[in-house]
Formats: structure tokens, C-alpha cells, sequence
């Protein structure tokens, strides 16, 4: 349950640190320590079963192993050049000349999206345990058995909704490290940009969940 818990603090804040625009600047900052440091706390827990995928090596281990060394690298990275560009908690730790550093500035906004694409196959992978364990903690399992189309209908348009929001996010020209300052996602309003956060996770959650299965 605990372990439950964590993990559903950890994806709040990340949802909350993806929304950069809608939020202060300072408590992006808080956010996004917070968010590697509970990351990091999530890796040490988890380290058995991390280091386990390593033993009698196959494709999907292959894959969930190559996915969680990415998704380390990536949010450190982030962490890293969020440091770097600093205007609160770390502003007297670097010069001006980093700070303004226009490739640390397009790493940090472009990594957050590729971390996005990386938590959705992170979930994906691991989504039948952690299903199971939403279902026992929160008692909902006779519901599910009885409304599990719902549940499915809901999860394919949020997927949808996430695939719009790839769309008008630009998240291929950002991770490309195209020049961007804005784009139609970030005009909207926070609850919808939020979704279409949470929605991005779900999609590719659903292609890694739904291929595992095959």
C-alpha cells in the first residue's frame, strides 16, 4: 500500500512539474527536486526487482531495463540543467553565463517530454501488477468486473485525448530541440493541459501494456 502510494505521489508530481506554464517558477522548482528525489527513493525500493531483470536476459526484460536506465539518465539530466537555469533554489550556484546557456535551456525543455513517453512505457510494463494492486487497495474489484468496458472506454479516450495533445504539444519538434516558446497546448487551461499530460502517459502505457500481452 505504501509502495502504492509512492508511486502515485511520484506521477503527481511529475504531471505537476510538466506543468511549467500554468504554475510559479519557484514551485517548479520545488516540484522538480521533489519529483527526483522521490524518483530516487522509487529506484532504491525497487532495486531488487531492478537488478533481477539482468538474470536470464530476454526481449521484454531487455526492453524494461533499457526503459528504466533511460528514464534515470533522462530525469537527471533534467535535474541537472534545471540546477543549471536556476532562478531560486540554486541561483547562487552557478554563473550567469549557464544559466543563459541556450542548449541547457533546450535540454531541460525537451527531456521532460521524452520523460513523459518514458514513464508511459514504464507504467505499461509494470501495469497488471500495479492495476491489480489500485483494484485490492481500493476495493473497486467487483466494480470493475461489472463496469470493465467503462473502464476501457475511459482509458481509450484519455489515450486520445494524449494523442492530441503529442499534437499540438509539437512533442516531436520538442524533443527534437526545435526552438519553441509556446504552443497551442500551453494556451489552454490548466485542467485540460493536465489531462492531455496524463493522457500522453496513458497512450503509450496502452501500446507497451497492450503488446506485453502479446
Amino acid at each position: 500500500m505504501i509502495r502504492l502510494l509512492l508511486d502515485a505521489l511520484l506521477f503527481v508530481l511529475f504531471v505537476a512539474v510538466m506543468c511549467f506554464y500554468h504554475l510559479p517558477k519557484d514551485l517548479h522548482e520545488i516540484f522538480g527536486v521533489a519529483f527526483v528525489a522521490l524518483t530516487i527513493l522509487h529506484v532504491a525500493i525497487n532495486w531488487r526487482r531492478f537488478t533481477s531483470l539482468k538474470k536470464k536476459i530476454t526481449a521484454r526484460k531487455f526492453f524494461c531495463l533499457s526503459t528504466d536506465i533511460a528514464l534515470i539518465v533522462c530525469a537527471l539530466i533534467i535535474l541537472a540543467t534545471g540546477v543549471c537555469m536556476s532562478n531560486f533554489l540554486f541561483v547562487d550556484t552557478v554563473s550567469f553565463e549557464i544559466r543563459r546557456n541556450m542548449t541547457i535551456h533546450q535540454l531541460h525543455v525537451a527531456l521532460p517530454y521524452l520523460l513523459m513517453i518514458l514513464v508511459g512505457l514504464h507504467v505499461g510494463f509494470h501495469w497488471s501488477e500495479l492495476w491489480r494492486k489500485f483494484l485490492n487497495a481500493s476495493g473497486l474489484t467487483k466494480l470493475f468486473e461489472r463496469r470493465y468496458k467503462l473502464f476501457f472506454a475511459a482509458a481509450m479516450i484519455l489515450s486520445i485525448v494524449g494523442a492530441y495533445g503529442l499534437h499540438l504539444n509539437r512533442v516531436g519538434d520538442r524533443i527534437m530541440m526545435k526552438h519553441i516558446f509556446g504552443t497551442p497546448a500551453t494556451d489552454l487551461p490548466l485542467a485540460i493541459f493536465t489531462l492531455m499530460i496524463v493522457g500522453g502517459v496513458a497512450l503509450f502505457a496502452a501500446i507497451t501494456a497492450g503488446s506485453d500481452r502479446k
